[in-house]
């Protein structure tokens, strides 16, 4: 990989003590030298004397001055390799976070970019692949650090759904080619399902519609049964009309020889075995739920011999019949 941004080695060598110097000597001979100054002269020899140690002094002021400012001199190129040091670096380290902000910023776009063509591979509408399957992919790529890792993460992830997807499908089409489209109006969400949980929604729902084709069977017989009963006992105690012109309207109409005057309470055994029919079915309601329901091979097949023996038992009734 060729780095774009090479640099010439950093070299940088300064002494920051002091190579020679005889201040401690000088101070030395100064405290002695102000210690012998005559301060008071009286005589012209004395003034003569105090005016060239005041000259003497001032030169050796002007001394000091001088090799203060040569020190500096000598320190200043130390103090602007400093600051350019100081400058190089604010420098580099604006452009460093602005670099890690804008790959931060990269990596983000790229894995959308990845997500996004994921979702548009699965066998779906777009909008139902993301509203479904995109917190999915978001998961199967977490935690990978590399491009490669996140493409190949969302490509086993989309490959592995749209096959349970197309199991779910075959399953849906091979009930509807047997029973029909008529329970299966959602066809295209209960296929983003798992192959089991459809499978065993689709028999919920047989079973469901079967039980109540059976109900509404049972109550038109019943009807039908009721009908002809009430034919043949004719109008009904409670319904004769009251009153003198009814009376005899009543007793002017013979009642017919085969048709024997009975309570409006009484129930014929027809009626009353289609009502132990109609419980009967609803009382196994719940057991074809709770059937529907197993999971665990060997229970299924118990459940199955169960239902088979209660189906020819009830079979054998229905062929009996009822004399009404």
């Amino acid at each position: 990989m060729n780095n774009a941004f090479e640099l010439i080695p950093l070299t940088v060598e300064a002494r920051g003590e002091v190579i020679t110097s005889n201040v401690a000597e000088f101070r030395e001979l100064v405290r002695n030298a102000l210690g012998n100054l005559n301060r008071s002269p009286e005589t012209d020899e004395e003034f003569g004397q105090a005016e060239q140690d005041a000259k003497a002094l001032k030169g050796a002021e002007e001394r000091i001055m001088e090799a203060k400012d040569k020190a500096l001199s000598d320190a200043e190129g130390l103090y602007q390799l400093l600051a350019e040091l100081d400058e190089t670096s604010v420098e580099i380290r604006s452009a460093r976070l602005e670099l890690e902000k804008q790959i931060n910023l990269r990596k983000e776009e790229i894995k959308a970019q990845i997500v996004e063509e994921s979702l548009a591979q699965f066998d779906l509408e777009p909008e139902v692949a993301r509203q479904h399957f995109r917190g999915d992919v978001l998961n199967a790529i977490k935690g990978k650090r590399t491009l490669d890792s996140i493409r190949k993460a969302a490509e086993v992830f989309v490959l592995t759904r749209n096959a349970v997807i197309l199991k779910s499908r075959e399953k849906i089409a091979f009930y509807v080619k047997a029973h029909g489209n008529a329970t299966v109006p959602d066809a295209d969400t209960l296929e983003l399902r798992n192959p089991d949980v459809v499978e065993a929604e689709l028999k919920r729902r047989f079973d469901a519609a079967k039980a109540a084709e059976e109900k509404k069977r049972m109550e038109a017989e019943l009807a039908a049964e009721r009908k002809r009963n009430d034919e043949i006992r004719g109008p009904k105690i409670g319904s004769i009309p009251v009153g003198a012109a009814a009376k005899a309207q009543a007793a002017a109409t013979p009642a017919p020889e085969s048709a024997p005057l009975t309570l409006s309470n009484e129930v014929s055994p027809a009626e009353e075995w289609f009502s132990f029919q109609r419980a009967a079915l609803e009382a196994f309601q719940p057991l074809k739920a709770a059937k529907a329901a197993l999971q665990h091979p060997a229970n299924i097949e118990r459940a199955a011999r169960f239902a088979a023996g209660v189906n020819a038992a009830w079979k054998q009734l229905k062929e009996e019949g009822v004399t009404a």
